[in-house]
């Protein structure tokens, strides 16, 4: 499921940003660049909705962007919303999913091969596994 909520992105004179999302307690992101606050700004909320749901919290409303109007103080040259999107789920498959455990049936001569050729068969199949996944949702 994407979630979306506004960050008031806030633009100093030395060009960082700081990004702030005002729905979420006021968190707050920060990057040399927009596209590093942006970035930051997407994995923070990946993680605090990530957190909320593995603890069966409620996830706030977002606000309506169209209603905010950002609070410029003298620190900063410019204010401006915008939506940040993250796919939380999609995210956490690869940065926050442990792994499991699983077991792989395999005749005898063929099992008594990769001890010979010392085979990693968890890793094998692993590998293959994220391949196949990576080229049919690279699509």
């Amino acid at each position: 499921m994407i979630y979306s909520y506004p960050g008031c992105f806030f633009q100093r004179a030395d060009g960082k940003y700081c990004v702030v999302f005002a729905d979420l307690n006021n968190l707050a992101a920060f990057g040399d660049s927009f596209d590093l606050a942006l970035a930051n700004a997407v994995d923070l909320l990946a993680r605090y909705i990530y957190s909320l749901k593995s603890k069966n919290e409620s996830i706030p409303e977002p606000s309506d962007i169209q209603t905010l109007k950002p609070d410029i103080s003298d620190e900063y040259t410019r204010a401006f919303f915008q939506t940040v999107n993250v796919d939380v789920e999609e995210y956490a498959k690869y940065y926050y999913s442990g792994t499991t455990e699983t077991s792989v049936t395999l005749p005898r001569w063929l099992d008594e091969y990769a001890r010979r050729e010392q085979i990693d068969v968890s890793a094998v199949v692993r590998n293959y596994l994220t391949d196949r996944y990576n080229k049919q949702n690279s699509r």
